[in-house]
């Protein structure tokens, strides 16, 4: 298992912030499982450790925000990264804003999001694919190339 986590490490991810639930109640946690599965409907997929808080989250909120994060913007992650047990909430401190489509809440700092309702859900392992429709998007930053395992120092394996 350590040769496949070595290899593991060198595939190639974004690095997100996603969030689900309501304003500072909901939580938010760094992703880098996240891909587009469909253009028509837009679809995008999220990996989520079952025993993770937001595995439970996400089954009860049904909709969730992947929020896209620049190169350089480690700090950024790094206030959503690791897992959060029950009761813990990462987004209490920030001020969160509403997505346009699902009210899930969008963090600040991000160049842009992706803001998706659940349609699907596949267990896979010790992990959930959650996938979600886009309702809305926006990006405000086209010039920033996008935080990934490959520019920083940040990976996850499971």
């Amino acid at each position: 298992m350590k040769d496949i986590s070595k290899v593991l490490k060198k595939l190639g991810y974004g690095i997100y912030v996603v969030t689900m639930g309501e304003g500072t109640g909901g939580n938010a946690f760094t992703a880098s499982w996240v891909m587009q599965v469909s253009s028509e409907p837009p679809l995008i997929a999220v990996s989520v450790h079952n025993k993770h808080q937001s595995s439970r989250l996400l089954e009860s909120t049904g909709s969730f925000v992947v929020n896209l994060i620049g190169k350089g913007q480690d700090d950024v992650v790094k206030a959503y990264y690791g897992p959060a047990e029950s009761g813990y909430d990462k987004l209490q401190d920030s001020s969160v804003t509403d997505s346009p489509a699902t009210k899930t809440p969008l963090i600040p700092g991000a160049i842009g999001f992706l803001d998706c309702e659940i349609v699907n859900r596949v267990k896979a392992g010790n992990h959930t694919i959650f996938i979600g429709e886009v309702k809305a998007s926006e990006l405000d930053d086209t010039t920033t190339e996008l935080l990934t395992t490959t520019n920083s120092k940040l990976n996850y394996i499971g």
